[in-house]
């Protein structure tokens, strides 16, 4: 399925035919879509493969009619539809950019939420400002743009997440909390590879004339090149301070673990003292105190007593 966009007198217009100088932007394309753009571009079956490759390497490669960039795009993922918002996980889905002088391109399998980002800030706009179909060289940048812009903005939700995880792990450790905070730090470890091959390729789209035509589009380059850089460090960051978290946790999940069976331990030495009288006296031979006629209060005062002194010891050694 693919849908056509052009900027018309300030405004981005939905058109039913692809024309010169417009936005094409293509969700998860079928055999049909692929034949239906070949009119406009020999697309490769490599680059349909390597969209569909959640594990592919950003890269830019240059064809006979057309040019291929593939980015990688942050992504909300949701198993749930249900589920609370502190638990989403992040990951990653590529983006493939082909452009031309005449046409740009963008193709994703399924939902790109850099592209619905896009999308709905062009919807909210009367008049539109933020890209230009006609410009295409433009319009890539701030593709890659809204692209480290969206990185930064999931990394604050990530953020906050992780202190949620962190404050319900000090009050009371559970399992789902631990595995959560481990949902986190594989979505920052996904984020910073692909942050890094993103910078790669968006550094070799500053050294190409296209580019850089004009002042304007230099100072986007300066910016995509800070916000990327900005995302990697939050990264980097953050990843530390979830295993600094991690090992912290699991530290005093470790300790509490030792107190609840230092705890144990003493209950049961305190139980074995009158468990240990009354089998003494349980035995078929001459004992003390066993012709008294008060020997059962006695023999029980003496096992309480004994009882509560080792209590006490135990409570100065602060084994309860």
């Amino acid at each position: 399925m693919y849908k056509v966009y052009q900027t018309i007198k300030g405004t981005v217009a939905t058109l039913d035919n692809p024309l010169i100088h417009s936005w094409i932007d293509v969700t998860s394309p079928t055999e049909d879509d692929i034949e239906e753009l070949k009119v406009i571009a020999d697309i490769d079956e490599d680059i349909i493969r390597s969209i569909r490759d959640l594990d592919e390497v950003p890269k830019v490669e240059k064809y006979d009619d057309y040019q291929f960039i593939l980015i990688q795009t942050p992504k909300v993922t949701q198993e749930d539809e249900d589920e609370d918002e502190i638990y989403h996980k992040y990951s990653v889905s590529p983006l493939g950019i082909i452009f031309n002088s005449d046409y740009l391109i963008t193709i994703s399998d399924g939902k790109n939420d850099v592209i619905s980002y896009l999308k709905l800030k062009l919807k909210n706009y009367e008049k539109n400002k933020i890209v230009d179909t006609n410009d295409i060289p433009q319009f890539i940048l701030k593709l890659l743009l809204f692209t480290s812009k969206m990185y930064l903005k999931y990394l604050k939700a990530i953020n906050h997440k992780l202190r949620e995880a962190q404050k319900n792990l000090e009050d009371l450790p559970q399992n789902s909390e631990i595995m959560h905070l481990l949902d986190l730090q594989k979505s920052l470890v996904y984020f910073n590879t692909s942050l890094q091959s993103n910078q790669i390729v968006i550094e070799k789209l500053t050294k190409r004339k296209y580019f850089t035509n004009s002042e304007e589009d230099e100072e986007l380059v300066e910016d995509i090149l800070d916000e990327n850089k900005q995302a990697l460090s939050t990264v980097k960051v953050y990843g530390q301070i979830i295993s600094n978290a991690s090992a912290t946790f699991a530290s005093i999940i470790s300790n509490n673990l030792n107190q609840t069976l230092r705890f144990l331990t003493s209950v049961t030495i305190i139980l074995m003292i009158p468990t240990l009288v009354a089998s003494v006296y349980g035995m078929n031979v001459d004992l003390p105190f066993q012709h008294v006629p008060h020997a059962f209060a006695i023999v029980v005062t003496i096992s309480v007593v004994i009882s509560l002194v080792g209590i006490l010891w135990f409570y100065r050694k602060k084994f309860f």
